[in-house]
């Protein structure tokens, strides 16, 4: 795969990524909603809460992920999309997940959260809303070889907490950018590739060569 370093192939490769979280993790029972990448102060990512999205026959929610926020671990986008999937499916079906105009994240959130396999802890001010990538998250990058996005709008606004809905989002927390739980092997002959959460030693059987880890 190409490296995702411009905004077009990031843009169409995050539409790629929601359809394939809609089937694992939503029985491809969302609504695609129309992906965008903006900055959004505060917040790795938000819903709209109605559809401002319009063409002739066809109307949609929007699902930005944050453009200052976009060069994390893979596990850590997928997870937001999966954080904001589940404001779009709790949307659809009536469920009240937030109060305080989209901010304060209910056990409900947590529940549909935990249910598709995110760590979910709870913010003093926004409720459940901080959101951690799993092992199963983490299973999901590699069974699909995702790959992390290398490019990012740098602002002031470099460091937060998964969003929430209706575009208000979190309140950034101050912490160091954590390396990416996956680590990535290619063999120096044929250039096949895979990835694993752990150090391995592996033999590529087209070239009798061993893998090499990408730093």
């Amino acid at each position: 795969m190409k490296k995702l370093t411009n905004y077009q192939r990031t843009a169409q490769y995050l539409n790629k990524v929601f359809k394939l979280i809609n089937e694992e993790y939503f029985n491809n029972e969302l609504e695609v909603p129309t992906i965008t990448i903006q900055s959004t102060v505060g917040a790795y990512g938000h819903v709209s809460v109605n559809k401002v999205w319009h063409n002739d026959t066809v109307a949609t929610h929007e699902l930005n992920l944050s453009a200052d926020y976009l060069n994390r671990p893979i596990e850590n986008i997928v997870a937001t999309l999966i954080h904001e999937g589940c404001h779009l499916y709790a949307l659809q079906n009536n469920i009240k997940d937030t109060s305080n105009r989209g901010i304060y994240h209910n056990k409900r959130f947590k529940a549909l959260a935990e249910e598709r396999g995110l760590q979910i802890s709870r913010h003093e001010t926004y409720g459940w809303t901080i959101t951690e990538p799993t092992e199963r998250t983490l299973d999901f990058c590699i069974i699909n070889q995702l790959e992390d996005i290398q490019i990012v709008r740098q602002t002031a606004y470099s460091i937060g907490i998964s969003g929430g809905k209706a575009g208000s989002g979190s309140t950034p927390v101050a912490r160091p950018k954590k390396p990416s739980s996956t680590r990535k092997y290619i063999c120096p002959c044929c250039g096949n590739s895979f990835r694993a959460t752990k150090t391995l030693r592996v033999l590529c059987m087209d070239c009798n060569v061993q893998f090499e880890e990408v730093q």
